[in-house]
């Protein structure tokens, strides 16, 4: 069974400190000029929003604005992207930054070994199917994750084989967004699942939400 995936990771490279949404602003820049490419934005013709996991994900790392592009998202980050000269972050137009492209093959997969890893970004499991548990102090966010593995691999078209085992440290932040106070985590999980680094897990994962990398 082929568990690769092709990754790209673009980097931009400023003067500029960026935020944490900064990310929604790269990616509405994104949308609005390729509005005929779903992978971009996640939406179609009619702006009915299709539910995958996000193949280019936009994210705000170190204070750099970062894309991952993952399979054909990571061919369009690599034919796309890099021709673009400025960049349109909410009212700021940012014309002077250094671009880093890096691809690579790398696997998602079960194993039969222990990986340590951590949120570089907060991280959303809370929706409505479950906002209930957590609000009487039952949800059990380690199987959340679990679940939000699984469908990365479902959303990758890669089979999950074996089972998948979590166990995590977790500490709760409140994050703005706009007008509303959305809870996150932050922290630390060992997994037996070999995950490349900056990928998004979770809700808003396109946005820069749930980052993962290796410790």
């Amino acid at each position: 069974m082929d568990y690769s995936i092709k990754k790209a990771v673009l980097t931009f490279s400023s003067d500029i400190y960026f935020w944490q949404r900064d990310a929604e602003k790269l990616r509405g820049f994104f949308t609005k000029l390729y509005t005929d490419e779903n992978l971009f934005h996640n939406h179609g013709k009619e702006k009915e929003y299709i539910y995958r996991m996000p193949l280019i994900q936009y994210k705000v790392i170190e204070g750099k604005l970062v894309v991952v592009g993952i399979n054909e998202g990571a061919d369009l980050v690599r034919n796309e992207f890099l021709k673009h000269k400025v960049l349109q972050i909410g009212d700021d137009q940012i014309v002077e930054f250094e671009t880093q492209l890096d691809l690579r093959l790398e696997e998602l997969k079960v194993t039969d070994e222990l990986y340590s890893y951590r949120f570089e970004t907060p991280w959303l499991p809370i929706n409505q199917k479950n906002i209930s548990d957590y609000r009487k102090g039952k949800l059990d966010l380690d199987r959340v994750l679990t679940n939000n593995i699984l469908t990365v691999f479902k959303g990758i078209k890669i089979e999950a084989d074996k089972k998948i085992m979590v166990k995590g440290e977790y500490e709760e932040r409140k994050i703005k967004m706009k007008d509303i106070i959305v809870t996150g985590f932050v922290g630390n999980f060992v997994s037996n699942v070999k995950i490349p680094d900056f990928l998004g897990i979770g809700n808003r994962g396109s946005s820069g939400f749930g980052c993962v990398v290796k410790k």
